[in-house]
């Protein structure tokens, strides 16, 4: 399966990477950057991958997903492999699943066997976990360069950037103001709804675990306990609900 990713690597001329919860459970972000920078691709993710690849990197393309950037959804619509690491495909990130990725191989590595196929069908795919596949895979994987096709993942970046009304006080103002003045360093909590949703957008995450969310169940009332359990964690941190 390793041999099998690695050719697909190879020959793409467009590769895109899309990165889940998974990647921050397996503690695999530092992989996953060399291994971005390896094969010179693109990476968005979904709200439970934030952090995994710093938002500030120039490879970092947006959140996927019918709540993400429409430049993220364009790369998916774009590329001719994409490489899903940690991710399970919910309905919040594919829409139609028969439109989804439409030009492209998927290649998705995952812990859990019961995830592959379940939602989009895929092209190949790894189990296991995804701090080791990726060490396997910078093993396997030659050097690339896609200067062609990172242009045009920056050209759709400057053309539809997240935007909102700045004439009045609006909630993403307010996000991208606490990023400016927390540097980025601060740990956010969210509860569920819109402001959670802000918070993905706006803000952006260095490192793993600075997002808390609860994505999936999308528990009501989450945010002032994870706040709590961060602060008591890392206490050196500002924590922000």
């Amino acid at each position: 399966d390793l041999e099998r990713a690695a050719a697909m690597i190879r020959d793409a001329k467009k590769p895109y990477i899309f990165v889940g919860g998974g990647t921050v459970i397996s503690g695999a972000s530092e992989e996953l950057a060399k291994f971005a920078n390896l094969v010179d691709a693109p990476v968005c993710d979904s709200l439970m991958g934030k952090g995994a690849f710093p938002g500030t990197h120039a490879l970092y393309a947006g959140m996927l997903g019918m709540h993400g950037t429409k430049y993220a959804n364009l790369g998916v619509a774009d590329c001719d492999l994409l490489i899903t690491v940690g991710s399970r495909f919910s309905d919040r990130v594919f829409g139609n699943a028969s439109k989804f990725a439409q030009h492209a191989k998927v290649l998705q590595i995952d812990v859990d066997p019961a995830e592959i196929n379940k939602n989009i069908i895929t092209s190949a795919s790894i189990i296991g976990d995804v701090k080791e596949v990726l060490k396997r895979l910078l093993e396997e994987v030659p050097e690339k360069e896609h200067p062609e096709w990172i242009a045009h993942i920056q050209e759709l970046k400057s053309k539809y950037p997240l935007n909102y009304d700045h004439t009045q006080l609006t909630g993403p103002y307010i996000i991208e103001k606490l990023y400016e003045l927390t540097n980025g360093d601060a740990i956010i909590s969210t509860d569920v709804g819109q402001h959670q949703m802000w918070a993905a957008q706006y803000y952006k995450y260095k490192e793993p675990r600075t997002l808390l969310t609860s994505g999936g169940l999308g528990t009501m009332g989450y945010g002032l306990g994870a706040a709590i359990g961060a602060k008591m964690g890392r206490p050196e941190k500002t924590v922000v609900n």
